[in-house]
C-alpha cells in the first residue's frame, strides 16, 4: 500500500473514474499525487492498516491467487452528529442516544437468516444513496 503523508490535512479533488477493476464506489482517484513524497507500507499477508480516511492511499493491482479484502470501519461517532448526505442506522456501543438522528437497530441474532439479510439489504441502499448523491453513474461494486 501507498500513502502520502499529511494528505488528509487538505481535502483533495477526487475524480470519477467508474473504471473497470477500481473497487471503490466511484472509483474514486486523485490526480497529481507527489511520487517523491508518497511512501510505501508494505503489509504481509493478516496484516493491517490503520489510518485517517482522509489520507490519500491506494495499492496497485492484486497479483496473488486470492483476493483481496477490505475491511472498513466508518466511524464511532457521538449521538449528537446527524447525517446530513442520507439516511443510515446505528449500533450504540456505549452510552445514551439523547439526540435521536439515526435509527438504532441491535446486532442480529444469526449470520444469513432472513432478518440480517433483510437489515444488509436496507443499510446498503442506504449507504448507495449517500456514496451515490450527485454521482452521474453508479458503480458495479
Amino acid at each position: 500500500m501507498k500513502m502520502w503523508p499529511k494528505s488528509h490535512l487538505n481535502i483533495k479533488d477526487h475524480n470519477e473514474k467508474f473504471n473497470e477493476g477500481n473497487l471503490l464506489t466511484r472509483g474514486q482517484t486523485v490526480e497529481n499525487v507527489p511520487e517523491d513524497e508518497v511512501k510505501s507500507i508494505e503489509l504481509k499477508a493478516g496484516q493491517m492498516s490503520l489510518h485517517h480516511p482522509r489520507v490519500v492511499h491506494g495499492s496497485g493491482i492484486n497479483k496473488s491467487n486470492d483476493r483481496r479484502i477490505g475491511f472498513v470501519i466508518q466511524s464511532y461517532i457521538g449521538t449528537n452528529v446527524k447525517q446530513i448526505l442520507g439516511k443510515n442506522s446505528v449500533q450504540i456501543a456505549r452510552g445514551e442516544d439523547n439526540y435521536h438522528h439515526h435509527e438504532i437497530i441491535n446486532r442480529t441474532k444469526a449470520l444469513m437468516n432472513k432478518e440480517s439479510i433483510f437489515l444488509r439489504k436496507k443499510e446498503n441502499d442506504y449507504l448507495q444513496e449517500i456514496f451515490y448523491k450527485g454521482a452521474k453513474q453508479k458503480g458495479s461494486y
